[in-house]
């Protein structure tokens, strides 16, 4: 199977009148399609800036990025960007959010609009259309956000910390639900998070950075030899889980 996404001796810095801020160097990695990947790292190791070149917000400036074996630019692959504030515009209901992204790309067809309609009644937020986002609770508002990303229907689906403004009760709820949504969307998943719990219970492989330039230290693949594709709380108490956490743990403090 080719990957949906391959990077090749990535590298990125940041150019200031101080000087340069090297924060990335050489990164090469693929993802194949329908992978849920995470990405962990210290603070300030260059995760977010990761997502936003394979967004197309930056551009490395060394190595090449390629979707579906072509290069951004002439890639036309679809990629949904999924930030760590939800960005609800508060004076529009709920429903109004989720179009939103249609409605600027010109796309409020029957059919998406139909689409729309069957993610909101399969992931129980039809019943709040017509509220507005302060109506919502956080985790509410994170899965309104998702939805009004997953209506584009995305080839390529990127997250940056979506949970982090969660409490840990929250967080716990929403990230399985979440990772429920887009598993059963098939949609290729790239998610950056601090938190390695998070990361080892809903991931396939895990990338793990060193600190800055971030650079890649190990690829942990996730294997809980389940048959079918344990939750989140499941995947939290099996025996297998306490030792890919030392093991991620162990490679992020090997740069101490």
């Amino acid at each position: 199977m080719e990957p949906i996404l391959t990077l090749d001796h990535l590298s990125y810095a940041y150019h200031t009148l101080e000087g340069e801020t090297k924060a990335l160097s050489d990164i090469s990695l693929s993802v194949k399609p329908g992978e849920f990947v995470a990405i962990v790292g210290p603070s300030g190791c260059g995760k977010s800036t990761l997502l936003s070149l394979i967004a197309g917000l930056l551009k490395p400036e060394e190595g090449e990025i390629l979707l579906n074996g072509k290069s951004l630019k002439e890639s036309a692959t679809n990629i949904g960007y999924m930030l760590q504030k939800d960005h609800l515009l508060e004076y529009r209901t709920i429903y109004k959010n989720i179009i939103l992204g249609l409605e600027i790309q010109h796309r409020l067809t029957e059919k998406n609009l139909e689409y729309v309609q069957k993610l909101m009644q399969q992931y129980d937020i039809a019943d709040f259309a017509d509220s507005y986002p302060r109506e919502l609770s956080g985790g509410m508002r994170q899965r309104a956000a998702l939805i009004r990303t997953l209506a584009l229907k995305p080839d390529f689906l990127l997250l940056d910390e979506p949970f982090s403004a969660l409490d840990y009760q929250t967080r716990l709820d929403v990230s399985d639900d979440i990772a429920k949504i887009i598993r059963q969307s098939g949609v290729t998943t790239l998610l950056v998070t601090h938190d390695l719990s998070e990361a080892i219970s809903i991931s396939d492989r895990i990338i793990v950075l060193g600190k800055r330039p971030g650079h890649i230290r190990s690829i942990i693949t996730i294997d809980f030899g389940s048959e079918h594709q344990l939750s989140s709380k499941e995947a939290r108490i099996h025996p297998q889980f306490q030792n890919y956490f030392n093991q991620i743990w162990k490679e992020l403090k090997h740069d101490e």
